[in-house]
């Protein structure tokens, strides 16, 4: 998958060790009473399954990309077109002591 692989790099590029990065993989269900109008503002409901992978390096301006409303700036407008590609529905970039995460939110399958 080669978003995954663009994922790693960019959490690489800003500085992470590929030894001390994290991969998770998440069953995430978005009811309707949590959703936001806002398009972009959060994944619509559904179940997800979500990717994140976590490491230290170099902090980046928190920020979102869905189909519906695309990054203008950092790791995920890089990423936009791997996003797109993979069928990303909704993706988001988080930085805290010293770490940082990328998260994608796919579509479930039944």
């Amino acid at each position: 998958m080669p978003l995954l692989g663009e994922m790693i790099a960019a959490r690489l590029a800003l500085g992470g060790r590929l030894e001390e990065l994290t991969l998770n993989a998440s069953n995430v269900v978005v009811a309707a009473d949590d959703f936001d109008d806002d398009p972009g503002h959060g994944p619509a409901p559904g179940e997800y399954v979500a990717l994140t992978v976590m490491g230290e390096g170099a902090p980046e301006d928190d920020a979102t990309w869905s189909v519906a409303r695309r990054a203008r700036a950092g790791t995920l407008q890089r990423l936009a077109g791997r996003l797109a590609a993979a069928g990303a529905r909704y993706a988001y970039t988080r930085s805290f002591d010293g770490k940082g995460t990328i998260t994608v939110f796919f579509a479930r399958e039944a």
